[in-house]
């Protein structure tokens, strides 16, 4: 027996089937998450990027009643997880941070060795903190301001060094750059750590660092290190009496940034929960606090801007890698 059904009637049960998925997928995102989530952190649990995402991860759990879990993955200057990020199922139930390193440096340093692809990858969420780098010097040199460190330093080309906690770092291309728009010169002297780093600054074993703001600020609050300048393009909020390079050197800005991403392909409706979850809780009075007293600011984002930073990173740092001629050591 043949069934025949009126236009009008089909029509209706078309536009009835064209509407069902939107309505599904909306449902699915008011719903989500319905199970703990995953963030990887791509460095060791205590660092500056692990605390910032235990702070978010934290209030994300309260805004949106489940928990979000941290799991670090360190490796590579991060390059381990964040290609965990990239490769996990992307069902919004595993999200994970990126640095300055993974979607700045890092794929300048690595070109076709890099284990992920910066730009295609990902479905960016918010960028989530920035902390500008510290120049400090050992009391020993004998500058007593940035003006003169500078002149004292094309007196005496070549003859101090600079540390970092490794090549390739932010810290390492603060010190580049820093020669690059001087036109002076210093040998680079790469440490296993930021806390080797440190010593080796207390100990005179290196004049001049420009480390995470975090880790030398107790030190130049004690006196034991002196403080020149900070590398963003203002002052941190913490440290108002220190300059910023920007004011010698105009353009001066590398700062440490990290943000959050989701696996390519994550349901949109999804990524644009994450997004704005995030924009709220880094926008949160406490949060902006917490990071302020660690000399970080809050900087949430829409996924877009998140994008253009790492695209114009990428650009800038290249620049500064090329003409340092850095290559990694094998």
């Amino acid at each position: 027996m043949t069934t025949s059904i009126s236009r009008r009637t089909a029509l209706k049960i078309a536009a009835g089937a064209g509407a069902a998925p939107f309505v599904a997928s909306e449902g699915f995102a008011q719903s989500y998450p319905a199970r703990p989530v995953t963030c990887i952190v791509p460095f060791g649990a205590g660092g500056s990027t692990d605390v910032i995402g235990r702070i978010v991860c934290e209030r994300l759990s309260v805004k949106l009643g489940q928990s979000f879990v941290i799991e670090n993955k360190a490796g590579a200057g991060g390059n381990v997880g964040v290609a965990a990020t990239a490769r996990a199922t992307n069902d919004g139930y595993t999200i994970g941070m990126t640095t300055i390193a993974n979607h700045g440096i890092n794929p300048n340093l690595y070109g076709d060795r890099l284990p992920f692809k910066p730009l295609d990858d990902f479905e960016f969420l918010s960028l989530s903190s920035s902390q500008p780098n510290f120049m400090c010097v050992h009391p020993s040199v004998p500058a007593q301001t940035l003006p003169e460190f500078i002149a004292y330093l094309k007196a005496n080309p070549g003859k101090e060094n600079f540390g970092s906690s490794g090549i390739g770092t932010s810290i390492h291309l603060s010190g580049e750059l820093f020669m690059q728009l001087t036109g002076t010169r210093m040998t680079h002297v790469p440490f296993r750590s930021s806390a080797g780093l440190v010593q080796g600054l207390i100990t005179g074993e290196v004049k001049l660092s420009f480390d995470n703001f975090t880790s030398p600020y107790p030190h130049y609050k004690s006196g034991a290190l002196r403080g020149f300048a900070v590398t963003s393009l203002k002052r941190a909020a913490i440290a108002p009496e220190i300059p910023a390079l920007a004011d010698t050197l105009p353009g001066f800005d590398i700062t440490s940034w990290n943000g959050f991403v989701a696996p390519k392909g994550t349901p949109k409706e999804i990524c644009e929960r994450l997004s704005k979850a995030l924009q709220e809780v880094l926008a949160e009075p406490a949060v902006v606090k917490r990071f302020e007293e660690m000399g970080a600011e809050s900087t949430p984002s829409t996924p877009d801007q998140m994008r253009q930073k790492s695209v114009s990173e990428m650009a800038k740092f290249k620049q500064i890698i090329d003409t340092a001629q850095i290559k990694l050591q094998n």
